[in-house]
């Protein structure tokens, strides 16, 4: 009796059918899983932009350095001084003061990212309110003291936009 390859082929016929089937099943899950690989996760995509960045002043040109001092200057006159601290701490002379400006931008960074990122939380205004806001004004304070320019009155919110206009013009002028 001679054996018949038959039997071993009909189940070897049915292997190569499966493996085949795999081998198909295979590649279209590799192509998925490139598809996946390629996109960007759900969590990135749905991200908006980071927060904001703070001001490097020393990289700063000095045309660079007009326009943010004059954005800094708009927000203390429209934000910051609705404080009264913040109005009697931070002196005319504010923006002679290279080590203000550096607190003033921080805060400023600060105030955006809690009030103005898309991402900001109640806690992010907290922690401004409760953190940022104070001891900045107190570290200011300490360093205009010997400004001794006296107190400034809470009432009326309080505007330098004359007082810092000459120090734009020579920023840009240099």
């Amino acid at each position: 009796m001679t054996s018949t390859p038959s039997g071993s082929g009909q189940g070897g016929d049915a292997s190569a059918e499966i493996i085949a089937d795999l081998a198909a099943e295979l590649e279209q899950l590799a192509g998925v899983v490139a598809g996946l690989a390629a996109a960007p996760p759900p969590s990135k995509a749905a991200k908006s932009e980071p927060p904001p960045r703070p001001w490097s002043w020393l990289r700063m040109s000095h045309v660079d350095k007009a326009d943010r001092l004059a954005e800094l200057g708009d927000w203390l006159t429209q934000v910051l001084f609705a404080w009264p601290a913040a109005q009697r701490a931070i002196l005319p002379c504010w923006m002679r003061h290279w080590d203000v400006i550096e607190e003033l931008s921080m805060l400023y960074c600060c105030w955006r990212t809690a009030y103005l990122w898309e991402e900001a939380t109640a806690g992010d205004a907290a922690e401004f309110l409760d953190r940022w806001l104070p001891g900045a004004i107190a570290r200011i304070e300490v360093r205009l003291r010997p400004c001794g320019q006296g107190h400034h009155p809470d009432d009326p919110r309080r505007d330098d936009t004359a007082a810092l206009a000459p120090v734009l013009d020579e920023l840009r002028w240099l």
